[in-house]
């Protein structure tokens, strides 16, 4: 009889085990997914490039010495009108040319490099757009930088331009 009763509680304690353990499944799954979301989205805020599987993206593996620079000088400074800001006035930025840095372990390395060199203009076209967007008020080198690199690449659809870097810019 006493064993009867032993299998009996175990059972029971089993079933109750298996019960507690789905409830708790249920009630922790939906605050797990929002702190993957939150996650998710703290990381895109800091800007960190993440794939699916959650590896950083190797892509960012690069040294001083696997960039090749191309440079552009203009003949004069640049000139370039600024969106009127907040005070009402006109703003100017002055520009005596760019550079670029390229990534030379690319797979499209050749073909930007041939682009680069050879339609200098485009490329110095979006740097003035990018320029020219911005106000006296919210304009640093940094956020042009930043955006120019952006437009670049998505006008070459390729990542081997990896840094831009103006010359003498100033802004007023």
């Amino acid at each position: 009889m006493k064993k009867n009763i032993f299998s009996v509680i175990i059972t029971a304690l089993t079933v109750i085990n298996v019960v507690l353990t789905a409830i708790m499944f249920f009630v922790m799954m939906p605050t797990f997914t929002k702190t993957n979301n939150l996650l998710t989205q703290i990381a895109s805020a800091i800007n960190l490039d993440l794939n699916v599987d959650g590896e950083a993206n190797g892509e960012e593996d690069y040294s001083l010495k696997d960039l090749e620079t191309v440079a552009v000088t203009f003949d004069s400074k640049q000139n370039l009108n600024l969106k009127t800001g907040s005070d009402g006035q006109a703003h100017y930025a002055l520009l005596d040319g760019y550079s670029l840095s390229v990534y030379k372990e690319a797979d499209d390395y050749k073909d930007v490099s041939d682009i680069l060199t050879n339609n200098q203009a485009e490329i110095t076209d979006i740097i003035r757009a990018v320029i020219q967007s911005h106000s006296a008020d919210d304009i640093s080198e940094d956020v042009i930088k930043k955006e120019a690199l952006e437009q670049i690449q998505e006008h070459l659809d390729s990542k081997a331009v990896k840094k831009v870097m103006l010359s003498n810019f100033m802004y007023q």
